[in-house]
């Protein structure tokens, strides 16, 4: 009778257990089926620039854009599936309400009405440098919608009730020019301002007074010169180089690690600024590259830490391509950079990828508190849009690879390119195991893991950035055992 009374008391169990799960899974479904939205009404009726209009309906949590009479509003809040929270813009206009989402759109029977208030100022400069901020202050500023220095529009920064704040542009006007600002009056465009040309446009130039001849890569030089913190970017033909320092007399610059656009003769050496005003260095410049060098980044003697289980601060995160090592604490700051990292699994150690480090990254802890609560917070760091790095032990036994292998060994490889791994299946193991020997149990070298004393290279690929690079496992000093913290000695050469 037991058993009989305990069969049926599973077999009702299971069926309950089932529907449950079946009900919940239509539940999640409908939860994230977008509806068309409703609305059922408004308030306030009417308002000026800036008033929050709260609109009640349905499926308004999910809303992508806002309209008023035609011309955008900004959605302010998304309170719940009733209720909506918009803001008038001065692109707004009288008019119906209008919401949309993915599924449909919906207007409002009434109208709103937008009562426009005309600017005024009540104090501002006469003169200003391009690129600098000036401010204003007055009444009803947020209604304006434009800045205009004569016939230049300026960028708005900010704006307020009493205040707007806008950049200087760059002008080749000479002397003062009208200051004006647009607004729309419910019918047209139009402006107020100080009446006049009573705003001067202070325009400083950058000059230079001694710079090289020539650019030898990995060779930085400098120029000399004034008011050359205004040049934002300077090239050599259409390369742009890299700027290592720069003052208002001097600009130190050098050609970026992944430039291998070759050697150039009679270039034009120019600087940029104010956007795209441009200053002729010199039209005879020499830029000179080595053809032979090695197109990627070198990092040796790496060592990883990781404790097993409970996680702590040691120096298990890695930047391929600085070559920089994070603990717990910098990881999450750094995460965009980070291509893999170890953990200890009590026998072994294992490499990550961070699109496959859902369920160790949280043992890791900065302050004895988890650097990853599984609460979405480090959705760029791993999961489907995060960063995908796979691992491929390479195998003696197979020519392709023992040639990459040989050629890696040998120093002769210039580029980590497709050429170089022809006729290799690009690596797909997310998070391989690392052995001191292949005789230890567990090991498997075609799953992609590897052993220090056999298949101690691999190839290593970062899939979001296209990248690839050759590591070379060469110790483990420390047993992964519990209560120890294990460690990983690597050298590894990744493209640029």
């Amino acid at each position: 009778m037991r058993f009989r009374f305990n069969f049926i008391y599973m077999s009702l169990l299971l069926l309950t257990t089932t529907i449950f799960i079946a009900c919940n899974e239509s539940a999640l479904i409908d939860e994230f089926k977008v509806e068309p939205p409703v609305i059922t009404e408004f308030s306030p009726m009417s308002g000026n620039v800036g008033t929050e209009i709260t609109i009640i309906g349905e499926n308004l949590d999910r809303i992508d854009q806002v309209q008023i009479g035609g011309g955008d509003a900004s959605i302010k809040y998304r309170i719940s599936s009733t209720k909506l929270v918009a803001k008038v813009l001065t692109s707004s206009r009288n008019g119906v309400i209008r919401v949309a989402n993915s599924a449909g759109e919906a207007q409002s029977s009434d109208h709103f009405t937008i009562l426009y208030a005309t600017p005024s100022i009540d104090a501002y400069p006469t003169e200003g440098k391009i690129g600098t901020d000036i401010v204003i202050y007055g009444d009803n500023l947020n209604t304006i919608d434009a800045v205009m220095l004569g016939a230049d529009e300026a960028l708005i920064i900010s704006k307020m009730n009493d205040e707007i704040v806008f950049k200087v542009p760059y002008s080749n006007a000479q002397g003062p020019v009208n200051l004006s600002f647009v607004y729309f009056d419910g019918t047209q465009n139009s402006k107020i301002g100080p009446s006049g040309n009573t705003f001067s446009i202070i325009s400083e130039l950058p000059r230079v007074f001694e710079f090289p001849a020539s650019l030898t890569k990995y060779s930085p030089v400098e120029i000399k010169g004034d008011k050359l913190s205004l040049i934002d970017s300077i090239f050599i033909g259409n390369a742009k180089v890299m700027i290592l320092s720069k003052t208002d007399t001097s600009i130190t610059f050098d050609m970026y690690p992944n430039y291998f656009g070759g050697s150039m003769t009679s270039a034009t050496l120019k600087g940029v600024y104010y956007g795209e005003e441009e200053v002729i260095i010199t039209k005879n410049f020499s830029l000179i590259t080595d053809p032979n060098e090695p197109r990627y980044y070198k990092h040796t003697d790496v060592l990883l830490s990781a404790r097993s289980g409970y996680g702590g601060t040691e120096d298990a995160f890695f930047d391929a391509e600085t070559g920089a090592v994070y603990n717990s604490c910098s990881a999450f700051e750094n995460r965009a950079g980070i291509d893999f990292f170890l953990y200890d699994q009590s026998g072994y150690v294992q490499l990550y990828g961070p699109h496959n480090a859902t369920n160790t990254v949280k043992n890791f802890k900065c302050n004895n508190v988890t650097i990853d609560s599984q609460d979405g917070s480090w959705s760029d760091f791993y999961g489907a849009g995060g960063i995908e790095t796979r691992f491929k032990a390479l195998n003696r036994a197979n020519p392709d690879e023992l040639r990459v292998i040989e050629a890696y060994e040998a120093g002769t490889i210039i580029e980590l390119n497709s050429e170089l791994f022809n006729g290799i299946e690009p690596p797909t193991t997310s998070a391989p195991r690392i052995y001191k020997s292949s005789s230890d149990a567990g090991f498997n070298a075609s799953s992609g893991h590897f052993s220090l004393d056999e298949y101690n290279i691999g190839w290593v690929r970062n899939f979001k950035t296209g990248k690839d690079g050759i590591i070379k496992l060469k110790q483990m000093p420390k047993d992964a055992v519990n209560g120890r913290i294990p460690e990983l000695i690597f050298d590894i050469i990744w493209a640029k």
